[in-house]
């Protein structure tokens, strides 16, 4: 038990030595109250003469077939509970050999003779093994303890100061990001794009600062470990208070996330140039107080303080508001400038964001002295939170997944088929079922993955310790053998420790190759006896509980490591796509004017009224943000590695590099969907607290000669050839200067009316737009596309699009008007005539296409299509750099679109 109960700190085998004993009490516990009522009989015995041991034994059948009934319905209960792994590993484990032992009537000594049970009292009876098994209880919890002590001397390896070390040197990682952002942001003189090494530092930085907050957050769950046996006094720590500064460094990591999109979506248009230059000092000044009050607090959290240093808030606060105000009045200047035109309102949203990253930074500084007072410290609150809380996930029906009542099922299966192996083959050795039990995890991958560590595990701590153990055997010394086996045992024993401590997926190969070098090593029985295949015996086991194992995941049930990530990726796209919809519909509502009680309420009113998100409905989906996707992706993670160890045989060959993308693609939506919840938060919260501040354009702006020095340096060419060419103009122009013309003369003469039917047109494509492309993503991985390659993939986006965009009025069908005006608008040959045979052409592309002739093509008749071998291909021109929505969405204008339609005699056949 040592080996299973080491850690890196003390904290973590605190927590492993208790799980780990109070697994073995429970099995203790459950044989002692099924024996005292069960007695154990030498009734029905079988002899069982063909067994891997070549001797001769006895099976009491009914002992054996009431016991494996209630060994069986023990090791469900176990499996399917909400308790650690480690509590129900070692639980399961302990009950085999405890009942296999006890049920077990031949002599543990003399494995030819029965035992002598004619009392209970006599030496192998029941109540005298189970004292036995209790002594053995207590050696092991001993046992166990020797691993606490290990981390204790010569020099105590404590959680709770790691935890220090870390939180002390985390203002300096938000520092140095913070200051490399607004430095470069601030004061950059070039495109973010072609600033490499900038992109490469931040990289790095964000990353280090990401396995900082990992390694924090790994932490915790050790220091509460420590803090529950005294030493959170002696060293001065309270996990709930640490807990908030690691979520506050969470936060503030994401804020910078948001920073940073900000500055890559940059494109230093001159509105930046004049906007920063205003606001160099207010940024540096904000920033400067920021890492200081981050530093602040970090000392006092360190000192376990409960209060914050408030002055700095208020100091911070001021100078926040004081950039805000100043922020509005210049953009309110810039939007009055002459020079300034309706696209430059776009090239400013990425100023916008880092405004609004940048604030939000802050504001989480600034929520932290509030959050940090409203929470109860006192240990009997907390003991009493803890004990409510885990009582009620006991009863909790979302403690207990339909996956995890398959997994507890079929281990269980596979656990009685070990024991009938183990009973009729291996003398009652618990080896095999004790492997499954070891090695179970709930999908093929995972299981695969454990398999192949704890083979090589077996293989490294059974064959050469054997070998070693082999030519050891024959000193003639007695004490000349201890010595070279107790070295073999430590040389072994600390690499395959070391393996485990290295942290990769090999971790549990060490476990197993120590724990099997104990076991090989520590058998002295050689000294009597060398037996060449004694020491192989438990490989043997091993092996095949591992292969009962496998075949039963593969007959009950089976579930791939593909199949399960292709799963876990639909249901992120399904969320990523709900999620985007709640906050899109919200914030859109939020912003509509709400109806008086005197109006009479519309069809739009209620729509409106519908969209908007309650604060409970907020909360849970920050919850889902914050807890739930990032949960669903570790679990990617690890189902990404999996499958790349799971046999491929009939299925394509994994691509490990292209779902390490589509992982790392995930991630950043959803810190984008992020990034979207806190800003129209943030905007609600400045709104109802009455700092937000409307804009105004004022009849003549104070930044004109700025705006206008800016708009004509940016227009300046930078080739040589361009300079030639301004400098043969500048002659040739006429001597009288003019003053570049607003664009918004077209926008202000635009009516009320129509303006917002453009902008109700510009959300509902975008929101449409995204809602199809997370749509079209959840096909693509689903079942029907799970041996496709990318043509195929291709080829249905191809028909994706095209139906899109037949399907103007969005009734999911396109009818033979709509497929011509269709093909004439996207032919690019065609121009302004019309095609002749166009009426034949769509004939001839209805008859193909709409199967039940109903003289209307769904999508699915698209997709028939597809797969009866018909092949669109869809070539898009653009014409244009910019298209306005209004034409986009009324097929006036805009870009070209060349759809290839085969007919009958010129179908390409499907590869």
């Amino acid at each position: 038990m040592v080996i299973y109960a080491t850690a890196n700190t003390l904290g973590g085998v605190l927590m492993k030595v208790w799980q780990i004993n109070v697994g073995v009490l429970i099995a203790l516990l459950y044989n002692v109250i099924v024996f005292s009522c069960i007695p154990i009989t030498q009734g029905d015995l079988i002899r069982v003469s063909q067994n891997i041991s070549g001797g001769t034994y006895y099976v009491n059948l009914r002992d054996w077939g009431i016991a494996l009934p209630l060994l069986a319905v023990f090791t469900l209960i176990m499996l399917i509970s909400p308790t650690q792994p480690s509590l129900k590993k070692f639980a399961v484990i302990t009950n085999l050999y405890f009942m296999l032992t006890l049920v077990d009537p031949m002599n543990p000594v003399s494995k030819t003779v029965l035992k002598d049970i004619s009392n209970s009292s006599s030496y192998y009876g029941t109540a005298n093994l189970l004292k036995q098994l209790a002594i053995y209880t207590v050696v092991g919890m001993v046992g166990t303890f020797i691993a606490v002590l290990v981390m204790l001397f010569p020099y105590p390896i404590f959680a709770t100061r790691k935890l220090q070390r870390q939180i002390a040197a985390s203002p300096h990682d938000i520092r140095d990001i913070l200051n490399l952002i607004v430095d470069s942001y601030c004061f950059r003189a070039k495109d973010i794009k072609k600033m490499d090494f900038f992109k490469l530092r931040l990289d790095r930085l964000l990353s280090n600062a990401h396995e900082r907050l990992t390694l924090m957050e790994s932490l915790l769950g050790d220091c509460w470990w420590e803090e529950v046996v005294g030493l959170g006094a002696c060293l001065h720590f309270n996990k709930s208070i640490t807990k908030k500064f690691v979520k506050l460094y969470a936060k503030l990591l994401s804020d910078l996330h948001a920073m940073k999109f900000s500055i890559e979506a940059e494109t230093c248009h001159w509105t930046h140039v004049v906007l920063l230059k205003k606001m160099q000092t207010r940024f540096y000044v904000l920033q400067a107080e920021a890492n200081d009050l981050l530093e602040d607090i970090s000392i006092k959290i360190n000192q376990s303080s409960e209060s914050t240093p408030s002055a700095k808030f208020v100091s911070l606060e001021r100078e926040l508001e004081r950039l805000m105000a100043k922020y509005t009045a210049l953009y309110g200047n810039l939007l009055s400038a002459d020079v300034h035109s309706a696209e430059d309102v776009g090239k400013t949203m990425p100023l916008n964001v880092f405004v609004y990253s940048f604030h939000a930074l802050v504001i989480t500084l600034l929520d932290f002295e509030g959050q940090l007072n409203q929470k109860d410290f006192p240990a009997r609150y907390r003991v009493k939170n803890f004990l409510k809380l885990t009582w009620r996930s006991l009863l909790l029906p979302v403690s207990y997944p339909r996956k995890l009542i398959i997994f507890g099922f079929r281990t269980t299966l596979a656990v009685i088929i070990g024991i009938c192996f183990s009973t009729f083959i291996f003398a009652f050795s618990a080896t095999a079922p004790i492997a499954i039990a070891l090695v179970a995890d709930n999908n093929i991958g995972g299981t695969y993955v454990n398999t192949v560590n704890r083979l090589a595990g077996l293989v490294a701590g059974t064959v050469v310790p054997s070998v070693v153990n082999f030519f050891v055997c024959k000193a003639s010394d007695d004490y000349l053998y201890n010595l070279l086996n107790n070295m073999m045992i430590f040389v072994w024993i600390v690499g395959s420790m070391y393996v485990w401590f290295g942290g990769r997926s090999i971790a549990v190969a060490g476990t197993t190759s120590a724990f099997m070098t104990a076991s090989v090593l520590l058998d002295h029985s050689c000294r009597n006896t060398i037996t060449a295949t004694v020491s192989y015996a438990s490989l043997t086991q091993n092996a095949l509980g591992i292969l009962i194992l496998i075949i039963v995941e593969i007959v009950v049930h089976p579930r791939s490591s593909r199949g399960l990530l292709r799963s876990n990726l639909q249901q992120l796209l399904t969320q990523y796509r709900g999620a985007f919809h709640d906050v899109f519909s919200h914030h859109i509502a939020y912003n509509q004017p709400m109806p008086t009680s005197s109006t009479r309420l519309t069809e739009a009113d209620v729509k409106v009224a519908n969209a908007l998100l309650s604060r409970r409905n907020v909360k849970a989906l920050k919850d889902q943000l914050k807890v739930a996707i990032p949960t669903m992706l570790r679990t990617q993670a690890k189902l990404v590695n999996d499958a790349a160890l799971e046999p491929t045989l009939w299925k394509p060959s994994f691509s490990t590099s292209k779902y390490t993308n589509i992982f790392n693609v995930c991630r950043e939506l959803v810190e984008q969907l992020g990034i979207l919840v806190d800003l129209v938060e943030w905007h609600e919260n400045r709104r109802n607290s009455g700092k937000d501040k409307r804009l105004r354009r004022w009849g003549r702006s104070r930044l004109d000669v700025e705006c206008t020095a800016a708009f004509s340096a940016a227009q300046e060419p930078t080739s040589p050839m361009s300079t030639e060419a301004a400098a043969v103009a500048k002659k040739t122009a006429s001597p009288t200067k003019r003053s570049p013309r607003s664009p918004l003369s077209k926008l202000t003469a635009m009516s009320p009316a129509v303006a917002k039917e453009l902008w109700d047109q510009s959300l509902a494509a975008v929101e449409t737009g995204v809602e199809e492309t997370f749509d079209t993503l959840v096909t693509l991985f689903g079942e029907e596309f799970s041996t496709s390659n990318a043509e195929d993939h291709a080829i249905y986006l191809q028909m994706k699009e095209a139906f899109r965009i037949a399907d103007v009025h969005r009734r999911g069908v396109v009818d033979a008007s709509e497929l011509a005006v269709l093909l004439e608008k996207l032919m690019p040959y065609s121009g302004s005539q019309r095609i002749d045979g166009m009426e034949q052409y769509v004939d001839e592309f209805m008859q193909l296409v709409d199967k039940d002739h109903d003289g209307q093509i769904s999508f699915n008749e698209f997709m028939q299509a597809l797969n009866d071998g018909f092949r669109l291909e869809l070539e898009i021109y653009d014409e244009q750099p910019q298209v306005e929505v209004a034409d986009l969405l009324g097929g006036k204008k805009g870009s070209q679109r060349n759809l290839l339609a085969s007919p009958s005699s010129r179908t390409y056949p499907q590869t």
